[in-house]
């Protein structure tokens, strides 16, 4: 307020807008408030977005190889036991990653649980549900577990992992594996990360998926959380590429 000379009344000068003020600290505060609270969930939704986009992925990774097998074996006249599933080999009418064998590239490891160590593996075993006597050839790669969970739930209507299993040591060079139901049965499925178990579709006779494979030993360190060699998970996506 300031005097003026003369007769009359004193007249305002503009004031402060403390209204205003007030009103946007306010709205400043409610927005922080709900970052805050909502910085969990949008973690939790992103990594379940991760998971599904890797399934996606390696089940279409899974068909071109399986594309590619069914080629080799039919436009070379080659049996399963007689095609080479080596990746490095890219040249020969046997080998699967070789344009006038399988016709495929060889398949990334940007899915896997861990690039860095883990590998596609071509193992071979006569596993029950598929064929008759002869050893099926499959591919396998380790999967984390929440990617191991969208792939079965994907195929199989259920999002969840098989209980753990001896499957063989899954290297493309190893021993035969388990024969059996694949997975058993008469099993339950856990759940997620939990301990919650629940009665569901089994992988038998399913050409793809993902399960739990403790014959498949862990790398050099993984056990104690410092891998530095693969397999870094004991959950493999598999698919299968030959039934005999």
């Amino acid at each position: 307020m300031v005097q003026r000379s003369g007769e009359g009344l004193l007249s305002p000068n503009a004031g402060i807008a403390i209204g205003p003020i007030l009103f946007i600290v306010a709205i400043l505060a409610i927005l922080a408030a709900a970052i805050a609270a909502g910085s969990g969930s949008f973690t939790a939704g992103t990594t379940q977005e991760a998971n599904k986009t890797k399934s996606s992925a390696l089940i279409q990774i899974g068909d071109t190889l399986a594309t590619g097998m069914a080629r080799i074996m039919m436009s070379n006249v080659l049996d399963p036991e007689q095609i080479d599933t080596n990746v490095q080999n890219t040249t020969g009418l046997s080998a699967l990653f070789s344009p006038v064998g399988g016709g495929i590239s060889a398949p990334s490891v940007g899915m896997a649980n861990y690039p860095l160590y883990d590998t596609w593996a071509f193992p071979k075993g006569n596993i029950s549900g598929f064929g008759t006597a002869g050893n099926e050839i499959l591919a396998v790669i380790p999967v984390s577990r929440g990617v191991c969970s969208e792939i079965n739930n994907r195929v199989a209507g259920i999002a969840a992992v098989p209980p753990a299993g001896d499957y063989g040591t899954f290297l493309s060079t190893g021993a035969s594996q388990a024969t059996g139901d694949f997975p058993a049965s008469s099993a339950t499925w856990t759940v997620g990360a939990t301990t919650t178990t629940t009665t569901g579709p089994t992988l038998h006779a399913v050409s793809t998926g993902c399960l739990y494979n403790t014959g498949a030993a862990l790398g050099t360190g993984c056990g104690a959380g410092t891998c530095t060699a693969g397999p870094t998970t004991q959950f493999f996506f598999y698919q299968v590429l030959a039934v005999q």
